[in-house]
């Protein structure tokens, strides 16, 4: 794939992560490694004139499940296993407006609904 592309990836690829430009050679450099070819691009936004362009990252669909799983084998690999737990724990939680309590999916606090914000860490429930 090419190095930089100035349009959205075409059909036969996928955006696997969007981010500043650092961050994105990085995970291109992982992907490499594990012998997944990717290519940064950029979408130059909605010509607001003050909009920064948008960076992405995009692999070949059939690379896409590997690419993945190695983005996220990197991320939990910075993660100690109690924070792997309550992560997998958060990914679970639905926001029910009807439910007497609410579980804050960002720090696990159980509150009694109403509230349109988590009182331990603000989080915005709506």
């Amino acid at each position: 794939m090419e190095e930089t592309q100035e349009t959205e990836p075409t059909v036969d690829a996928v955006i696997v992560l969007r981010g500043p430009l650092a961050d994105l050679q990085r995970a291109a450099e992982l992907l490499a490694e594990c012998g997944v070819e990717s290519a940064i691009g950029r979408h130059e936004g909605d010509g607001c004139g003050s909009c920064a362009p948008k960076l992405w990252l995009a692999v070949a669909s059939d690379d896409a499940q590997a690419a993945l799983a190695s983005l996220d084998g990197d991320w939990r690999s910075g993660l100690d296993p109690h924070q792997i737990e309550a992560l997998e724990r958060a990914a679970h939680i639905v926001i029910d407006p009807d439910a007497a309590e609410t579980t804050c999916p960002a720090c696990l606090t159980t509150f009694v609904t109403g509230p349109e914000e988590c009182p331990d860490c603000g989080l915005r429930i709506l």
